[in-house]
């Protein structure tokens, strides 16, 4: 009779070393970065993407209930929007497309309409991030594993418990619940 193994083997695959490998490392990053902003203070310009979903296939249910993309970053808790730096040379939609495409494998479509701009002075940087909004979408939702460790689409009105202040705060105001703000 042979016996079947019950541990886990001795060499995991690499992927299945990479969260816990990547994950100390881009705290570390991060944390790098905040650094820097401290010393250099530079102006930088970043986007976020509302990308929505309307269909019902998101996770929405039907019924005329939205569902909302948010990522759970490897390196700061919480679920918060899609998105990051603005590239030198780069327009602030081709951004926020780029980092929507790199974080969760999805194509904006169809003109993302602005939302808002907002200033953001946290870590020593003084930021301005510029909200899209999104319906138009194609693709397969899928997290890179590196930076971002989830991707999921929640229904605007059943947001999870851990998502940030400031996304709930951009969602308060897409919805009309609270006026438009000046700061992140």
């Amino acid at each position: 009779m042979t016996a079947t193994p019950t541990s886990t083997p001795r060499n995991p695959s690499p992927t299945a070393l990479r969260p816990a490998l990547t994950t100390p490392l881009m705290r570390l990053a991060w944390h790098g970065r905040n650094m820097w902003h401290w010393v250099a203070r530079p102006l930088t310009m970043g986007v976020r993407g509302i990308i929505l979903d309307d269909s019902g296939a998101g996770g929405g249910g039907g019924g005329g209930t939205a569902s909302v993309l948010l990522i759970r970053h490897s390196y700061v808790g919480g679920w918060h929007f899609p998105g990051g730096g603005v590239g030198k040379g780069e327009s602030l939609v081709e951004a926020m497309r780029r980092e929507v495409r790199e974080e969760v494998g999805l194509t904006v479509e169809s003109g993302p309409q602005p939302f808002g701009v907002y200033a953001r002075f946290r870590h020593g940087a003084s930021d301005h991030v510029a909200v899209f909004v999104a319906r138009g979408w194609s693709g397969t939702l899928q997290a890179d594993g590196v930076e971002i460790l989830e991707a999921r689409f929640f229904p605007l009105d059943r947001l999870p418990e851990d998502t940030s202040p400031a996304t709930r705060r951009r969602i308060a105001e897409f919805q009309g619940r609270e006026p438009l703000a000046e700061r992140w």
